[in-house]
């Protein structure tokens, strides 16, 4: 057993040295005995976690810096805003729980960096909302804790002892009064089943802090900062601070090169032997970045010439101060189809949205847009010039086909240079005409993945 081992006896000298502490004898020597101690342990940590050779956890803590914070009242974190990556932790709280949960700890911060959440938090949370942040936190906690709980099942990890209070799925629903949910999902299927709701006390439900008490200033020896211990600190496993700032792109990055270079570290055979689902998350998060379709409709906008013409309500650019010269706008008229399949995946107000994006997206061109709405067959065709022309409740939502679009727009000339968007679901024919428009796009709701056709004649991205 672990806890007889050379990593359990170390382990129980933290320990006995973590009561000194909580008795009020601190010293200088004490803690640096503890902090020699402690890394001596995450060492070890490392070696037993590779010699699990279906476990990729210990790559990840070879290729990072361990960090001993006595002042830090988060159990353990990863920093991914240094290179290279540390991994900080407050001994005297960490230490506290029993091995099996020590690792399980480790290997949850870990999760999370797999599972590229410090980039999710960024893009879920723009603004910094603080609510926002903690139930962003709940989800991820929940979407990993789940992970790890399924490890121990099916890959028989018995190293690993999930610590009393970890938020796990069914925690999730306790507290927040979700009934029935569905357990081991991403993030996002749990945050937003609780993004617009209050939780009930955490007196009720069961779900209580690891540790309570106050912080309070050690007053045993002289020092310039504070001493946190489970004594005088709330803390959790659920506390999560990346220190990446508000950059999605950065935290995306450092996530990225972490991954990668724990992976680098293993040979065929380790890799054969990961688990399925960790090397899917691998491809993820080595896939391209995809722009959405804002960005490329904006690009492929700003490919149009416009034609110029002269106009008395614009200064000359070249001679600004001549009055009687006359200025140029552009004349062009910018065509676009919007085409909607109606069989029931996008929404009306998903629609209304997507139309008002594409309104803004125009507002410097002059432009006419034509709407074509389509489920089996056309139902309706509209032209929109301004917002108020939108129909709030769009017609059909029978079965899919994307050739009547198709057909329509081939058989009117005036379509020739029109950009052609097409929202659909991404269920239908497996074969198209080449539509014969200037260029096309296909906005896929639920994944790119999901459009049924061999050749769609354009680019897909996912809405």
């Amino acid at each position: 057993m672990m806890e007889n081992s050379d990593i359990g006896v170390l382990l129980c000298s933290i320990k006995e040295d973590i009561q000194i502490v909580e008795g009020g004898e601190v010293s200088e020597s004490l803690l640096s005995g503890v902090r020699t101690d402690f890394l001596e342990l995450i060492e070890l940590i490392k070696l037993f976690l590779i010699s699990e050779r279906d476990s990729y956890y210990g790559y990840f803590l070879m290729n990072m810096q361990v960090r001993v914070n006595f002042c830090g009242n988060s159990i353990a974190g990863i920093r991914l805003n240094e290179f290279p990556p540390v991994f900080e932790s407050n001994p005297l709280l960490l230490c506290k729980f029993k091995l099996k949960e020590i690792l399980y700890i480790v290997c949850h911060e870990i999760d999370h960096i797999v599972l590229n959440h410090p980039t999710e938090m960024i893009r879920s949370n723009p603004t910094g909302d603080r609510e926002i942040f903690h139930k962003f936190n709940l989800a991820a906690d929940a979407a990993v804790n789940d992970r790890i709980n399924a490890e121990i099942r099916t890959e028989k990890h018995m190293f690993l002892q999930q610590p009393e209070g970890a938020i796990t799925s069914k925690v999730l629903s306790d507290m927040f009064q979700l009934g029935k949910i569905e357990a081991k999902k991403d993030y996002l299927y749990y945050f937003n089943l609780i993004r617009d709701k209050e939780s009930v006390e955490e007196a009720t439900t069961g779900q209580a802090r690891m540790m309570e008490g106050k912080k309070r200033k050690t007053g045993h020896f002289d020092c310039d900062y504070e001493i946190i211990t489970a004594e005088n600190c709330a803390g959790n496993i659920d506390d999560h601070d990346w220190s990446l700032g508000g950059d999605a792109e950065d935290a995306a990055a450092a996530v990225k090169e972490l991954v990668n270079a724990a992976v680098g570290m293993m040979n065929e055979e380790a890799r054969s032997l990961m688990p399925g689902d960790f090397m899917s998350q691998v491809e993820i998060i080595n896939k391209p970045p995809q722009l959405p379709w804002q960005a490329i409709l904006k690009r492929y906008v700003g490919t149009i010439t416009a034609n110029k013409r002269k106009t008395q309500t614009r200064f000359n650019r070249r001679q600004p101060d001549r009055f009687d010269l006359p200025g140029r706008m552009d004349d062009k008229v910018l065509k676009l189809v919007v085409a909607i399949d109606t069989s029931g995946s996008v929404s009306d107000p998903m629609i209304s949205k997507i139309l008002n994006e594409i309104f803004s997206i125009l507002a410097k061109r002059k432009h006419e847009i034509t709407v074509i709405e389509c489920d089996a067959a056309i139902r309706r065709i509209y032209r929109a010039r301004t917002p108020a022309d939108i129909k709030t409740k769009v017609m059909g939502r029978g079965g899919t086909q994307f050739s009547p679009v198709i057909d329509y727009i081939n058989q009117n000339k005036y379509f020739r240079d029109a950009l052609l968007i097409y929202f659909t679901d991404g269920y239908g024919e497996h074969m198209i005409p080449k539509p014969r428009t200037y260029r096309n796009l296909w906005v896929v709701a639920g994944g790119a993945e999901n459009l049924s056709l061999d050749e769609p004649f354009g680019l897909v991205l996912s809405l």
